[in-house]
């Protein structure tokens, strides 16, 4: 069945369950039509399965029409054989091609209506005794259209009591019948249209309340795996900036150490700090501290790179940029875009010692993960070249490498 999602949660329960189960045996609008296309597809495949079978099991009865009906059996076989089977035939293949729901109705209660019909129709043909007694099959056709084929609750109504009334019109024309036999088959016809509609609408309410419930498991199951995905992103995001917080870059730097060594590749880290933020804080306070974090954090997220790679917030005014498979020279030519970024964006900083806009100091380190090595030795190194920015004027890009600090300024290395 094809997934679709329908909002059985946009009313409470109750009043759903007030408006179906107390005043009338529909949904309201929008879940009538969804519960609909689903039974329509169940009723499919139910005529698919059973429709073949009906047609052998009406063909069959030809053995009845030979035995109760010996001056006029092949008159009967005419009718069953080229009128009523053609048409089971054609309408348990096709009907369901039919996208119109009434009109796809409209045909297959024609068409029981037809089969139906049929059996008064060859009785009278004959004027046998068994006439009387062979018409009242009609009933196994209005069971099948109310129960097997499973009608819509009012298509089988109509169906049931025009196939009832055409029935008593046809025996009241046999005058040949007994009366009180004509009488009992057709009580016999009319006990078989109560009982199977009771059955339907039973079958009807059944089904809504399976549909019903089974909608609201699937949204509470939406609303569930919504809750664990909110939970996951609010365990791996920073609340402030918006990328991914110590812990998720803690278990991101784990996976790709473990993933590097057993590649053979190297990973690399920038460390990230925002020069002068106290002064800026205490200058613009913390409200405009907040929204150059966010700025900033927004512009490192935006400067091309790959999707595996991790923007996270390390602490405070720091962040990490963790670069898998990536070589130190081209982690430093990203670190210089990025620099260059943020001063793009002039965020005004009247207290900074080194510019009279926003800054940042980067340092970058790469590692292969062989030997004793560890992930927090990544983070060591990069720190370093971080303090070595820093000492060395702030604004800049400083590599670690090999225990040697380097530092670009507006992407020239010293």
């Amino acid at each position: 069945m094809e997934n679709k999602t329908y909002e059985t949660s946009s009313a409470p329960q109750t009043e759903l369950e007030q408006t179906f189960w107390s005043r009338r045996s529909k949904f309201p609008a929008k879940l009538e039509a969804a519960f609909q296309v689903e039974m329509d597809r169940m009723r499919e495949g139910r005529m698919r399965r059973t429709g073949l079978a009906a047609v052998l099991l009406f063909s069959a009865f030809a053995v009845s029409d030979r035995v109760m009906l010996p001056d006029a059996y092949q008159q009967a076989w005419a009718v069953r054989f080229l009128v009523v089977v053609p048409l089971l035939l054609l309408c348990t293949l096709f009907v369901y091609r039919i996208r119109h729901a009434a009109w796809r109705e409209a045909v297959l209660s024609l068409t029981l209506l037809a089969a139906g019909v049929s059996l008064p129709w060859i009785a009278g043909l004959s004027t046998h005794p068994n006439a009387a007694h062979y018409q009242t099959g009609v009933t196994l056709v209005i069971l099948f259209g109310n129960i097997v084929v499973n009608l819509r609750f009012r298509s089988a109504l109509v169906t049931s009591v025009a196939m009832a009334i055409l029935y008593g019109i046809a025996l009241g024309a046999q005058h040949a019948v007994p009366p009180e036999v004509r009488f009992n088959n057709w009580l016999f016809c009319l006990a078989a249209v109560a009982i199977s509609l009771i059955a339907n609408f039973r079958m009807d309410q059944d089904q809504r309340r399976a549909w019903f419930a089974r909608m609201r498991e699937q949204e509470r199951n939406r609303e569930l795996s919504h809750a664990v995905e909110l939970l996951a992103k609010m365990s791996a995001e920073d609340a402030l900036t918006q990328v991914a917080n110590r812990r998720e870059f803690d278990r991101r730097l784990d996976i790709e150490w473990g993933r590097a060594r057993r590649d053979g590749t190297q990973v690399s880290l920038i460390m990230v700090d925002v020069d002068c933020f106290k002064n800026f804080n205490d200058h613009y306070g913390h409200q405009a501290g907040d929204a150059c974090l966010q700025q900033i954090a927004r512009c490192l997220r935006e400067v091309p790179h790959r999707a595996a790679d991790l923007v996270a917030r390390f602490g405070g005014e720091e962040f990490a940029v963790l670069l898998p498979g990536t070589t130190e020279e081209d982690a430093a030519i990203l670190a210089e875009r990025m620099r260059t970024a943020i001063i793009d964006m002039q965020i005004p900083h009247a207290t900074s010692r080194v510019a009279p806009g926003v800054t940042a100091s980067f340092g970058v380190a790469a590692m292969h993960p062989v030997g004793n090595r560890q992930a927090p030795d990544l983070i060591a190194a990069a720190d370093a070249a971080l303090y070595a920015a820093k000492e060395k004027g702030r604004n800049r890009v400083a590599l670690h490498e090999q225990g040697t600090e380097l530092t670009m300024a507006a992407g020239v290395v010293h």
